[in-house]
């Protein structure tokens, strides 16, 4: 479709669409007449589509009209409608209109109700990056992050280990950055973290905040995880023959020395160190 579009083909792709019922037309046209201007024709292209209630088209039809001045049309075409089968897709993008609309409460009142789905979670994580709203947002963290800290092998409760790096991202941009490492650290201590992508989120942190020796201490437990950060964060600051004096790398390439790597990322099941 960008082919098409590049070489002024924009024309006979709306026309296309007239003929044949092709959702990559029909998003191809949409995109070359927003990028037109034309976003009354945009509409008239997507709205047979989006009032089958298929969410990518209702995405698409929630932007023209965005775009188009018709903000209250926007919200209402993205509102969701009842029980759906994809209905976090619909959730997270009713939410975004709403920020889009400069509506923050209400798109945090979408999310917060289902945030026992790691998805609603990393997308109110998302979202919210730099618009003021963090302590709000811990707050409705908190009491999923204590609730698997409290009992993280139970099984309605496992799949929320998520929880866990995205409190410490949130409070790192919070400015709360020693409460993120205390908290995240002792996760990590106590083996409590789901899939070892924690560990890499917590080896990261401890990077970006200068914490050279415990990041070194924890490289020398959990190398699969911790060992390149620590490298690169020696680099940074011009110290790399620390960590071959270590034993961890042997040149700037970052290879390790011989040590055998866990085959299975969900913790419990073999040591690291």
């Amino acid at each position: 479709m960008d082919e098409i579009l590049e070489r002024g083909g924009l024309e006979a792709l709306v026309e296309a669409t007239r003929v044949r019922e092709d959702w990559f037309c029909v998003a191809g046209a949409v995109r070359g007449l927003c990028a037109a201007g034309e976003f009354g024709q945009a509409w008239a292209v997507v709205e047979p589509f989006a009032a089958t209630g298929w969410q990518p088209a209702v995405r698409t039809g929630a932007d023209v009209l965005w775009r188009w001045g018709r903000v209250d049309q926007a919200l209402e075409l993205a509102r969701p409608a009842g029980p759906q089968e994809h209905a976090f897709d619909t959730l997270r993008d009713y939410a975004e209109m709403l920020l889009r609309a400069g509506q923050l409460d209400d798109a945090i009142g979408v999310l917060g109700p289902h945030l026992h789905d790691p998805r609603a979670l990393d997308a109110l994580v998302e979202m919210t990056a730099g618009l003021g709203c963090d302590e709000r947002v811990l707050e409705l963290l908190a009491p999923i992050a204590e609730d698997f800290r409290r009992d993280p092998e139970q099984d309605d409760l496992r799949a929320l280990w998520a929880v866990l790096p995205a409190q410490a991202r949130v409070l790192e941009r919070a400015g709360r950055t020693d409460q993120a490492i205390q908290l995240l650290g002792a996760d990590v201590a106590a083996r409590r973290y789901g899939v070892l992508i924690t560990v890499e989120f917590y080896a990261e942190l401890l990077a970006r905040c200068g914490r050279i020796e415990e990041l070194g201490n924890l490289a020398n437990t959990h190398r699969h995880s911790a060992v390149h950060p620590y490298v690169r964060a020696l680099e940074s600051l011009g110290r790399t023959e620390e960590a071959v004096g270590d034993g961890i790398v042997v040149g700037s390439g970052m290879r390790q020395e011989s040590v055998q790597e866990p085959t299975d990322l969900c913790h419990g099941e073999r040591d690291e160190g």
